[in-house]
């Protein structure tokens, strides 16, 4: 299914082409030849011996709305396409988009993980939910029991698998997003028109891929913290009376919509003697932060704890990035299989949170963590950044942990006693009573996880309002969300809260992502410390927990 494009039309996708062949030319260093003009523009020169070209295709150019899929899917894709209003083709929803996708595996189909699994055998792959595993088509037609091969998008490891733990999805979720240029009108800052001026070659993007790419990862860098300057100049400055004003200001919590109907949510600004913000020292409303764990060993290195443990369960560091020591605990080495510890690059990233909020002059009284190792090593490394008082410890709770669902196949692993936790060096409160108790030998609900979750958050919130002080709740990536949603909801009066879904955003939250709710009024705001990245991972975007509810 496709459009047919007119001859006075092409031209935009002529002109898309050349421009395409000369960020490549750029890239590999030929130079773009247009004295054929759009009609065929070649380049070719000598570079290392070896040459290369850069070809503008510019005939048979057509738009295509649907290829190569399933005879049953007709109907519902004809029904898509007699929905599209061709009548505003700048409308902001569009988007031009570069992809690119291995070429290893064009004759693979694309599976996602679905239910995780611990390898038994050598031959074996392992299985992490969320993943994405490419299975040859033969594959399921020659196997006699289920058990198909496969190799892991996330590790490029292949081996054996059960075909039943895994869902068909689309190629395209594996596809590499190099651009993304949102089609809005000409005005909009969004856009940049296309020329053949070699200063206009470097287009707007609007999004990027979490794949490392040179340069693009800079772009994005900038782009990103542009913006977060531009926001926070204006709250530490004073140059404003709400910071709802400002491009990237959150949306106050329990404001109501003064003309139903108009479908705008529209806030009252407040008083500027009630909201003014000095860079987080305003004793009158108070941080609560949210903060993924940083990168974990298991899912940088695979199956790791084999390789790391002698016969006699000494563990041995096998790369620069793994931990130094690992603390004693129950179980030994098999445990950690199932409560990774982090790496020494996720022990930084921890660091510079603190750090970041510390040079921001922003402190924090009280610290809540789950009960993986992950989340206590953060909060640990976080407070080294912070330079916290020793008297800021760490309470760990089990009610902060991620959905038991995602830990049926290998089990949950038993947690770390606060006991063995502080005699491993870290700085928890022994005294501490979890506002929760979660039985790890049985499965719950999503509404019974952000249950728990919003019970720890809404007490440890209401018990240290009196004392004062800024609170984090140290997790996983679904803490981000379920403290913005736990915030809104623990000022508004209703209890008709619809059930808690997963936000989609879940598999964006990069390690050590820093979400950031202030209080009276309740509303989701950018941290007051600029987010990080690196060659793995994009920045965080705080403002994907705007829109839950």
């Amino acid at each position: 299914m496709g459009l047919f494009i007119s001859e006075e039309h092409s031209d935009y996708l002529k002109n898309i082409a050349l421009q395409y062949a000369k960020q490549v030319s750029a890239l590999v260093g030929a130079k773009v030849d247009t004295n054929q003009g759009l009609e065929g523009c070649i380049v070719t020169e000598e570079i290392s011996n070896k040459s290369s070209n850069a070809e503008a295709q510019t005939k048979s150019l057509h738009l295509t709305l649907a290829y190569h899929f399933d005879v049953s899917a007709f109907e519902a894709l004809k029904a898509l396409v007699d929905q599209l209003d061709l009548t505003e083709p700048l409308h902001p929803e569009w988007e031009l988009r570069l992809y690119s996708r291995d070429p290893r595996f064009s004759n693979h189909q694309v599976f996602r993980v679905m239910q995780g699994y611990a390898p038994v055998a050598s031959d074996e792959l392992e299985l992490v939910v969320g993943d994405y595993v490419y299975i040859e088509e033969k594959q399921f037609d020659t196997s006699p029991d289920g058990w198909v091969y496969g190799t892991s998008w996330l590790t490029g490891v292949s081996g054996y698998l059960p075909a039943v733990y895994t869902r068909r999805t689309p190629d395209s979720d594996v596809w590499t997003l190099h651009r993304a240029i949102s089609l809005k009108a000409p005005n909009n800052t969004d856009s940049k028109s296309e020329s053949d001026s070699a200063s206009n070659t470097e287009t707007e993007t609007a999004s990027y891929s979490h794949e490392d790419a040179e340069k693009l990862g800079y772009e994005k860098s900038e782009e990103t913290y542009q913006a977060w300057q531009k926001y926070w100049m204006a709250v530490t400055m004073n140059k404003i009376e709400n910071v709802l004003t400002v491009t990237q200001g959150g949306g106050a919590v329990g404001k109501s919509n003064p003309n139903p109907g108009s479908g705008d949510k529209t806030v009252v600004p407040c008083k500027k003697s009630e909201t003014s913000i000095t860079n987080g020292l305003n004793k009158s409303r108070r941080w609560i932060f949210a903060l993924r764990h940083g990168e974990r060993v298991d899912l940088t290195y695979g199956s790791w704890v084999p390789f790391c443990f002698d016969e006699n369960g000494t563990y041995v560091r096998k790369d620069l990035n793994m931990p130094l020591t690992l603390v004693e605990r129950a179980g030994g080495a098999e445990e950690y299989v199932r409560d990774c510890p982090l790496t020494r690059v996720g022990q930084l990233q921890a660091r510079l949170v603190g750090e970041g909020l510390r040079l921001a002059g922003v402190s924090v009284t009280h610290v809540y963590s789950s009960s993986a190792l992950r989340s206590v090593e953060t909060a640990h490394h976080f407070l080294k950044g912070l330079e916290a008082d020793p008297s800021v410890k760490i309470k760990v709770d089990p009610g902060l942990f991620e959905y038991k669902g995602w830990h049926l196949n290998k089990g949950l692993a038993k947690y770390m006693t606060p006991q063995e936790l502080h005699k491993g060096g870290y700085n928890v409160d022994l005294e501490y009573k979890p506002y929760t108790v979660v039985d790890t030998t049985c499965a719950e609900t999503i509404e019974d996880f952000y249950k728990r979750n919003e019970l720890v958050m809404h007490s440890a919130v209401r018990d240290t309002e009196e004392e004062g002080g800024n609170v984090i709740f140290i997790g996983h990536a679904s803490t981000l969300d379920t403290m913005a949603i736990a915030m809104r909801r623990l000022a508004d009066e209703r209890t008709d809260h619809p059930p808690y879904k997963v936000s989609k955003h879940l598999m964006r939250v990069p390690y050590c992502a820093l979400g950031a709710v202030k209080d009276k009024p309740w509303e989701v705001v950018s941290p007051p410390c600029p987010p990080s990245m690196n060659s793995s991972s994009g920045r965080f975007d705080w403002k994907v927990l705007l829109d839950l509810d």
